[in-house]
């Protein structure tokens, strides 16, 4: 009790947090710091929220009319709140939060580009991890206190940017999908997990519509609308991503790349890569030594 409530968020100046720095506005979108401190604070406004902590942190948090509930948030933690749903956040200890506050419209833009003609949903929730938006939020962080002058272009590119990713971790989370055609977040990102787990061997369509509980129709209907992918043309872009970070490691030879990826041969791996990427993994790892070599991004090693 007795802890100040922020009520308001017009203008970031209103946060009271102005005078220390870390505040700033653009075009779409308002950027607050809120100070590590253990007070509390609640907003009901028209704009999109987004909150991101920077540490681990227990905080008591309500959404809407539900009472408060404790949650341990992790470093990247992300919580969001619809346009017009109170939200209410008590923090039992200090932490660090980056506030965004996006209008409606500017957030539907963005989602529909992102969607790029696939469903999608926005909606609230309380504990969404994701490195992309973690590194992003750091990357405003540091614009919000190095910078004396923020330039307001590049920040609303960073939340732009965020906003997208999170609007790609919910396609397909529509209301009126068909029964027995749907796969939720959290069965769609176990998997992908799977699928990351074991692109060194053979992935069988039928199997991973046996996890999500579906046919296997069902469920190439089902997963090419929430990533945009059959699921084949999925594994082996995994398998490309998975390879390329292989090969700008350095530490392994093409043939090992190609088995350890889910390629037949070294010779199926070229065919794939130069078809894809326009470059052969040879030419694509060179460039990466010529890049060390020239003081660019130094060869990584695991």
């Amino acid at each position: 009790g007795g802890a100040a409530v922020n009520a308001r968020l017009d203008l970031p100046v209103n946060l009271g947090y102005i005078e220390a720095g870390g505040a700033a506005a653009a075009s779409a979108t308002r950027f607050a710091l809120l100070p590590p401190s253990d007070g509390e604070h609640a907003w009901k406004q028209s704009h999109h929220i987004l909150l991101v902590s920077f540490s681990a942190a227990t905080i008591d948090l309500g959404l809407g009319q539900d009472a408060l509930r404790r949650l341990r948030l992790k470093a990247g933690s992300a919580i969001t709140a619809l346009p017009d749903t109170p939200l209410r956040l008590r923090a039992l200890e200090p932490a660090e939060l980056l506030m965004l506050a996006t209008e409606p419209a500017h957030l539907r833009s963005i989602g529909d580009r992102a969607a790029a003609g696939r469903a999608w949903h926005m909606r609230s929730f309380t504990d969404l991890t994701d490195p992309g938006i973690a590194a992003i939020a750091h990357e405003i962080r540091r614009v919000l206190l190095a910078d004396p002058l923020p330039e307001p272009t590049y920040l609303q590119a960073l939340a732009d940017a965020v906003l997208a990713r999170l609007i790609c971790r919910f396609l397909g989370e529509v209301e009126h999908a068909r029964p027995g055609e749907a796969l939720s977040p959290a069965t769609l990102s176990r998997l992908v997990r799977h699928i990351d787990a074991h692109l060194g061997d053979a992935i069988d369509i039928t199997a991973l519509g046996e996890m999500a509980g579906l046919s296997r129709a069902h469920f190439s209907r089902a997963f090419q609308r929430m990533t945009g992918d059959p699921p084949l043309r999925f594994i082996m872009k995994r398998r490309l991503c998975r390879a390329r970070d292989l090969i700008s490691a350095g530490a392994r030879s093409l043939s090992e790349v190609a088995a350890a990826t889910g390629f037949a041969s070294q010779a199926h791996l070229t065919t794939v890569f130069r078809k894809e990427l326009g470059v052969t993994p040879g030419g694509y790892r060179a460039a990466f030594r010529k890049a060390g070599a020239d003081g660019g991004f130094a060869e990584r090693r695991s």
